[in-house]
């Protein structure tokens, strides 16, 4: 995640610090359910950074309530979104790395 504020990176702070911040131990609590050190936690809770994508993800995987808020996010993105095609195959790379395209979101070929 970058260091510029956005609205994503406030709303996912928001999240974390709604799940974890009521609790005694919750610099611990978030650094186990991320698989990060606690002082990451930390910077998290203050709003300093926000966590890396492999972080994300390992609390999502952790935390179904983080995990229903970011998929919120990803479908509410969709329905903005709805009708164009994937931005990446505007590129005008004819290149296809095993995948195809089909109703506007990439699929694994099978």
């Amino acid at each position: 995640m970058s260091s510029a504020s956005s609205p994503v990176k406030e709303t996912l702070l928001a999240m974390i610090a709604r799940e974890f911040k009521p609790y005694r131990f919750a610099q611990e609590m978030l650094a186990r359910a991320a698989n990060k050190t606690p002082r990451a936690a930390k910077n998290w809770l203050s709003g300093t950074n926000a966590p890396d994508a492999e972080a994300l993800i390992e609390l999502m995987a952790s935390c179904d309530s983080i995990a229903a808020e970011v998929n919120a996010l990803v479908q509410q993105r969709r329905k903005e979104r709805e009708g164009e095609k994937c931005r990446g195959l505007n590129s005008g790379s004819a290149v296809s790395h095993g995948s195809e395209h089909t109703a506007g979101r990439l699929h694994p070929s099978t």
